[in-house]
């Protein structure tokens, strides 16, 4: 019996945009759009003298040169979608993320005026119908379809896992200056935890990919949702942008938004993301491992998008950990700091509550507590 080519045609749009912000005076945040469309890649560099930027461009030129060498893997998975195939895919992606992240590793090392120096990044590749989604830091990617968006992506900050523990409500993590510390960074550290989702594309679904620079003045995802929908990706991107700058624009702001204009229609239960096979963290961090199988998948349908959310949560939960916090410390900022390993510390100064809606707190962030950058 012979096999039959099953080439899925699945037709895109994408735009992509970048803004120094209304604060900074260089910018740190580096994106890029393959030319075929395969892979999409936004990165947020830290570091000072420059070295963010730095990171930051290293990491995104790391992941298109090895992404860049993959067609055949590519080209056979659409052609011959696998459970194998698709392990095979999510590998080639995690092993580009993690090349990015030594050679972003070394360089820090190496160079004492760049010591420290790390990026957030989130890459999504897409092979025929399918979507893998690489994901370290707080940049976010996040997926409208129907009437409704859900981010696929976890905040890997000090904040999230807090309120994942119950230790930090919602409305405090929105305020809290523990939203801009990360947990994990590429490129900061020896070792790299590396966040995998996985979902099929349908028609009209539209994937936004985005620094911190920007979802955090967008805390309302309705509100993010129907930015990004209402019009072509090129005009949606200006109008966030615009938004997030009015609203103080504290950081720098970079986003892609694809769309889906053609895609076959999926007749079966859809693949909801999730993690795939991986050595997301060091074992040293506890995590357990999430392998990727046919027992694996989560349907839903258009109706539970939200249930995303509750994945997206049970997955950070068992990645990140806030260890050697204590809830009795997370309202004093100082001793935070002299607590968490300063490695994998990243903040952003006189960061400002996003606005509208109005703080839940009915406060803004006391500028005593900010945590300034080395």
């Amino acid at each position: 019996m012979t096999d039959e080519k099953t080439q899925v045609e699945v037709k895109l749009r994408s735009a992509m945009l970048t803004d120094v912000g209304m604060v900074r005076e260089h910018n740190e945040d580096c994106a890029l759009i393959d030319d075929a469309q395969r892979f999409f890649i936004v990165a947020d560099g830290m570091g000072g003298h420059a070295a963010g930027e730095v990171a930051s461009a290293m990491a995104v030129e790391g992941v298109r040169e090895a992404l860049s060498s993959t067609d055949h893997t590519l080209k056979s998975f659409s052609e011959f979608p696998t459970v194998d195939g698709r392990q095979l895919v999510a590998q080639v992606l995690e092993e580009a993320v993690r090349k990015a992240h030594k050679s972003v590793f070394d360089c820090g090392s190496s160079n004492p005026d760049k010591e420290g120096m790390g990026t957030t990044l989130d890459v999504l590749l897409v092979s025929g119908q399918e979507a893998f989604v690489a994901h370290v830091g707080d940049s976010r990617t996040y997926l409208m379809r129907g009437n409704s968006a859900a981010q696929i992506t976890t905040d890997h900050t000090v904040a999230e896992v807090l309120v994942i523990e119950g230790k930090l409500s919602a409305e405090e993590a929105l305020v809290s200056p523990l939203r801009t510390i990360l947990v994990n960074a590429l490129g900061v550290s020896a070792e790299v935890g590396v966040e995998m989702a996985h979902l099929t594309l349908h028609k009209g679904d539209r994937i936004l990919i985005c620094s911190d620079g920007l979802h955090d003045y967008f805390p309302q995802e309705e509100e993010l949702y129907e930015q990004v929908t209402q019009n072509d990706p090129e005009v949606a991107l200006a109008n966030l942008i615009d938004v997030s700058k009015e609203r103080g624009g504290q950081d720098n702001i970079t986003a892609i938004i694809i769309e889906v204009l053609d895609a076959p229609e999926v007749k079966e239960t859809i693949t909801a993301p999730i993690p795939v096979t991986s050595s997301n963290l060091a074992e040293s961090d506890g995590i357990p491992q999430a392998p990727l199988s046919s027992d694996d998948t989560a349907p839903f349908d258009e109706s539970q998008l939200g249930d995303i959310e509750a994945q997206r949560g049970a997955r950070v939960s068992t990645r990140l950990s806030t260890e050697p916090f204590s809830s009795e410390d997370k309202d004093d900022v100082d001793q935070e700091e002299k607590l968490y390993n300063a490695d994998l510390r990243r903040t952003i100064p006189n960061r400002r509550t996003p606005a509208p809606p109005v703080d839940p707190l009915g406060d803004t962030l006391d500028p005593s507590l900010e945590i300034e950058d080395d």
